[in-house]
């Protein structure tokens, strides 16, 4: 993490910190590009970066306006409080480019837990901040801890280990922090989806060539599953190095590399929406759950317990067993009381207290779910019967006559929201949805015949006013193109968007979507053989979903789980099925082989032969 003046520059969130006299940082947010753009002039401080190179290299093999760069650099001025005139940050060398002219150093601000940081958002969860505080101090003690957040849909999960975050370090240069998280679908179980994705990170973070060095030597078999970041001569010595190996393996090689990893800083892992989790990443839970070694070690997962409770679920009996030792713990967040929504309410306001009665009517609407609670506060603002007004509640309408019934759920809250934004706006989330909750701007417009920026415009339009998306970092694709990323603020949001399309343009939106990243990923298609997948086959392509799924398959495979292997061919099989008669012996062979070998090898495993 860089620092200059009173600021931070923090790679991880892609925001501004700055240390006020209070004690307390505060935080600023930039569009991901003008955060690009502060972090390349900041990498480069002290020298001239002329327009073109800015140019190359954040907007690679695009056409960009230098106009473009100019509004980026007024809004980052605009965040550092500076001068175009009298700069202190960024000096301006007409017809030439930019120069970052602050001192830059390392930030080296210990850890610390900020246990006074105020938070106007979250209430009624001063408990379980306490909670994760404590076990984040035994962690720094060497003692590894493993703890599942659960709850209901909108209980506010998200929203915890995001305040917890922001107390646990007031400088994250001097731990490891990633964050992984599974996916809905079929697609969504391949092998070790979010600890590859929480690995990722690491190996893309400021202290990422370390990560990648303490792979190489203890986990091979992990370091092999991110090409991009080897040589082809590493790369084939990775190959031969892993040659035979087991799940075991890997299992054992992750747990020692996360306990050097851990020596070097204290680790703090979140896996979200276990409910989907794969059941190679559950094994591995359980794996870092049992070892003895101490370790500087903090893994956080959330999920719905309603999913998790289905029989057969992989981690069900896993946490079950792990809480009976004693070896994780678990913090189950229920909705709020009346006088939570009551402070909320005046956690908002300048008053002490909300007008009688407008926290006992929220609350019978919502029943204390933070987000049913948020969504009817801004459904009764927008129909006028409510009203901040200079910093107090207004309640335009007697009580009795708020129709407690309207709205009756939080689907047609959200689509009350969705209606009220333009057409363009409606559109770009449409399109958005059909990945999931997190999507990319360049994918979707590219495949909505939109340009970039403007899709990009939008969706940080509605991010800034905090409505259905918010920023989530940029993702780099295989051909070198960089594109900002956004996700839903809620699961529910990105479902009843998704919902609202017509069978016909839904398939259409897959399709598009899935013909552009096979596009971005042409050179390397296993990276994303996953989501190729799901696209196409809800597209009705089936063909080319059927080659993806294969390709999946190969991969859980190659990851030592035939049993995953087995089932995404099962799947295949029955796509064959809907193919013209014609084609299917070819593939429905293919497959059957496939099949055939890895149900040998079970036999010869189980018999010992």
């Amino acid at each position: 993490m860089k620092e200059f003046h009173s600021f931070r520059l923090d790679e991880v969130n892609q925001c501004l910190w700055q240390r006020r006299d209070t004690g307390n940082d505060g935080r600023t947010r930039l569009t991901p590009k003008s955060f690009a753009v502060l972090r390349y002039l900041v990498e480069h401080a002290g020298r001239l970066v002329t327009q073109d190179e800015l140019l190359n290299g954040l907007w690679p093999d695009t056409f960009v306006q230098p106009e473009v760069l100019k509004s980026h650099v007024l809004e980052i001025r605009h965040a550092l409080g500076d001068d175009a005139k009298n700069p202190q940050f960024i000096e301006t060398l007409p017809r030439r480019g930019y120069q970052f002219i602050a001192p830059v150093r390392e930030a080296s601000t210990p850890i610390e837990f900020a246990a006074e940081l105020p938070s106007r958002k979250l209430v009624g969860r001063s408990t379980q901040i306490g909670e994760l505080r404590n076990f984040w101090q035994r962690a720094l003690g060497n003692q590894r801890q493993i703890v599942f957040i659960t709850g209901e849909p909108g209980i506010g999960k998200t929203s915890l280990v995001d305040e917890f975050l922001q107390r646990a370090a007031t400088d994250r240069a001097t731990m490891f922090f990633a964050r992984g998280q599974c996916v809905e679908g079929y697609g969504g179980k391949e092998a070790y989806y979010p600890i590859l994705e929480a690995l990722r990170q690491l190996c893309q973070g400021s202290q990422g060539e370390s990560v990648v060095q303490i792979l190489a030597t203890q986990a091979p078999t992990w370091l092999v599953q991110f090409p991009a970041l080897v040589n082809s001569k590493q790369r084939e010595m990775l190959q031969r190095e892993i040659r035979g190996v087991t799940q075991e393996r890997m299992l054992r090689e992750i747990g020692e590399a996360l306990e050097t990893i851990t020596a070097e800083r204290p680790s703090l892992l979140v896996l979200e929406d276990l409910q989907w989790v794969d059941l190679c990443t559950v094994d591995l839970i359980s794996a870092l759950a049992r070892r003895r070694a101490p370790s500087k070690l903090m893994l956080i997962g959330t999920y719905r317990p309603v999913d998790v409770t289905l029989v057969g679920h992989p981690l069900k009996a896993v946490k079950q067993d792990l809480l009976v030792h004693q070896l994780c713990r678990e913090i189950a967040l229920e909705p709020l009381r009346e006088v939570e929504v009551s402070e909320y309410l005046a956690n908002e306001s300048t008053t002490l207290a909300a007008p009688e009665g407008l926290a006992g009517l929220i609350y019978r609407q919502t029943e204390g779910n933070p987000l049913f609670m948020v969504a009817a506060i801004q459904h009764m603002i927008d129909r006028g019967l409510i009203a901040l007004e200079n910093g107090t509640w207004q309640i335009k309408v007697p009580l009795d006559r708020i129709d407690l019934e309207a709205p009756e759920s939080l689907r047609q809250m959200i689509e009350l929201q969705i209606e009220g934004l333009s057409e363009e706006e409606q559109r770009a989330l449409e399109i958005g949805s059909a990945t999931g909750r997190l999507f990319t701007t360049a994918v979707r417009a590219m495949a909505a015949n939109t340009d970039p920026e403007s899709f990009e415009n939008l969706c940080e339009s509605l991010s800034r006013r905090h409505q259905i998306v918010r920023s989530a970092g940029t993702q780099e694709f295989p051909d070198g193109t960089t594109s900002a990323r956004y996700e839903f603020v809620h699961a529910l949001y990105r479902e009843v968007i998704y919902h609202r399309l017509s069978p016909g343009r839904r398939a259409k939106i897959h399709l598009n979507v899935g013909g552009r990243l096979e596009a971005l990923y042409a050179q390397r298609p296993g990276e994303a053989a996953r989501e190729l997948a799901e696209h196409f086959e809800q597209g009705g392509d089936w063909l080319r979903a059927i080659k993806y799924l294969q390709v999946v398959a190969d991969t859980a495979g190659r990851r030592f789980e035939p049993r995953q292997a087995a089932d995404i061919l099962e799947h295949a099989l029955n796509l064959v099925k809907k193919l013209p008669e014609g084609e299917h012996a070819e593939h429905e062979i293919s497959i059957l082989k496939k099949l055939a070998k890895i149900y040998v090898s079970w036999v010869r495993k189980a018999t010992g032969r």
